[in-house]
């Protein structure tokens, strides 16, 4: 039941420590979101968590059988000549026309819209591309950074339908209170004498009616 276990994680950048004595555990489809001010070092420890970068001291340990996939806010991964369909087709190859058009439906890709090259779509429509290659991976542990932003009303609303249904893990980092009320178990907050914990939200607030998120 244990999916990651991170004891005493310490980052330094130019002799600055970025944050120290990060100690947490998460379980088995827990959805847990990582709060903590502008440059407090939330996506550091992502990629930390992740292997991408190296911590000065600490210990982190994954659970037996755990598959993590990672959403990039910055979206580098996608290949800007494909398609929208032939970037599925590209970490997906497994899959028939069908089964991709259907779930580049589900994501707001439909008709002649799954031609439409990467380079030409939108930050929001980019977004919805790389988190539905994220949600057909297989993985059991997602770990998301901002993925809400760029997102328009029917996209977000779409987002959090699909990580509602999803069984697997999340560690999510987000300054979007509403996507945090309406989504989270349990909330880290990054604090400099370490992390503090407190549960999800228990009242609702109001969803947005216009604007990008």
């Amino acid at each position: 039941q244990e999916v990651l276990k991170a004891e005493g994680l310490t980052k330094s950048f130019d002799g600055k420590t970025l944050f120290s004595h990060i100690s947490f555990q998460l379980q088995a489809s827990e959805r847990v979101f990582l709060l903590g001010p502008n440059g407090s070092g939330k996506s550091t420890l992502l990629k930390m968590l992740l292997g991408k970068l190296p911590f000065d001291n600490g210990i982190v340990e994954l659970g037996a059988g755990v598959k993590v996939g990672y959403y990039d806010q910055t979206m580098s991964e996608l290949v800007s000549e494909n398609t929208a369909l032939e970037e599925v087709w590209r970490i997906h190859p497994d899959l028939t026309q069908t089964e991709a058009r259907n779930a580049l439906a589900a994501f707001l890709f439909r008709g002649d819209e799954v031609y439409k090259p990467i380079s030409a779509l939108s930050g929001g429509e980019r977004a919805r591309i790389a988190l539905l290659n994220l949600m057909l991976s297989g993985c059991n542990f997602l770990l998301l950074d901002e993925p809400t932003n760029h997102l328009d009303i029917p996209s977000r609303e779409m987002l959090e339908d699909a990580l509602l249904g999803y069984e697997g893990t999340q560690l999510i980092v987000s300054h979007d209170r509403y996507f945090i009320n309406k989504l989270a178990d349990r909330i880290l907050t990054i604090t400099p004498k370490g992390p503090e914990q407190s549960p999800g939200p228990s009242t609702s607030l109001t969803p947005p009616t216009k604007g990008i998120c």
